[in-house]
């Protein structure tokens, strides 16, 4: 055993500063969701789930203090370096590593191909995404999960711990983003948000489709040219209306 190992377990485990306090404002931050949620049912209006939405944030982003920093690049030689435009399958992000990995195929030829890692030890930059349905159930049922992880949650845990809350807390937040967006209510897919027509028929209540079928049903006018002013000369324009008396 080293030294600087032996000083380290004479003097005992030491809490990271600031996780007293942050660990703090995440476990009162997970058990206020509950509170957000009693008023929640099917159907409730996406106005409804922003507050939800918006504690989900704090706490995720409380989660994310607590953990280690992501990886820019998921090398861990260049964690901040420049990311690959054109990463073939199975390589990673980094195009540092990317370009000696390229050099190297070309020099060996198909040798080098096995020192790329295989896909799945791939780590992605950001935070995972639920698949959809967004409803209600599937934030519940994240909501369970954060609730579960927080009790195992203490000053001693392992970054791993604190990496797994951030990201069960970021796919509760999606969720509950997804939920407070406005709704398709005119049931157009090109334009989901568009505002409703009151005079369209059934089944076209979007007002820029309803708009661009008015002026496709119009019929064409020949444009009328106005005739050439010589120079030193003033177009006579008629007026529309006439100016009133005075």
């Amino acid at each position: 055993m080293s030294p600087q190992e032996q000083q380290r377990g004479s003097r005992g485990y030491s809490v990271p500063t600031g996780r007293p306090y942050a660990l703090k404002e995440l476990q009162s931050a997970v058990g206020s969701l509950g509170d957000h949620l009693k008023e929640l049912y099917e159907g409730a209006h996406p106005t409804e789930y922003e507050s939800v939405a918006d504690a989900l944030y704090t706490a995720f982003q409380t989660a994310a203090g607590l953990a280690p920093a992501k990886s820019y690049t998921g090398c861990p030689e260049h964690p901040n370096g420049a990311l690959d435009p054109e990463a073939p399958d199975g390589w990673g992000r980094c195009l540092i590593c990317n370009d000696r990995r390229r050099l190297g195929l070309r020099a060996q030829g198909a040798r080098a191909a096995s020192a790329a890692p295989p896909a799945a030890e791939q780590r992605r930059l950001g935070y995972p995404v639920p698949e959809p349905p967004y409803d209600l159930q599937a934030l519940h049922g994240c909501l369970r999960t954060v609730e579960e992880r927080r009790f195992h949650l203490s000053l001693s845990s392992p970054p791993e711990d604190f990496v797994a809350m951030a990201d069960d807390l970021h796919r509760a937040f999606i969720v509950a983003r997804e939920l407070s967006r406005p709704r398709n209510a005119s049931g157009c897919s090109e334009h989901p948000g568009a505002p409703i027509d009151p005079d369209a028929p059934p089944g076209e209540a979007c007002i820029f489709c309803a708009g661009r079928k008015r002026r496709a049903q119009r019929s064409a006018q020949t444009p009328e040219m106005l005739p050439r002013i010589r120079r030193g000369e003033r177009r006579q324009l008629q007026r529309r209306f006439d100016r009133p008396p005075g």
